[in-house]
């Protein structure tokens, strides 16, 4: 089954992996898209932009 790895972008050269899950089908689940956002939002409150 494929994979997703949603991933932000830290400091211009560092990538966060902020959420993985299995695809079921061809569309992306908007609520794991929703949810790497919140953890995007969370990991720049804690670390900085």
């Amino acid at each position: 089954m494929p994979k997703r790895v949603f991933y932000g972008v830290w400091k211009k050269n560092n990538f966060v992996l902020l959420n993985h899950y299995t695809k079921k089908k061809d569309e992306t689940d908007p609520r794991q898209i929703e949810r790497a956002l919140s953890l995007l939002d969370d990991w720049y409150e804690r670390k900085g932009k």
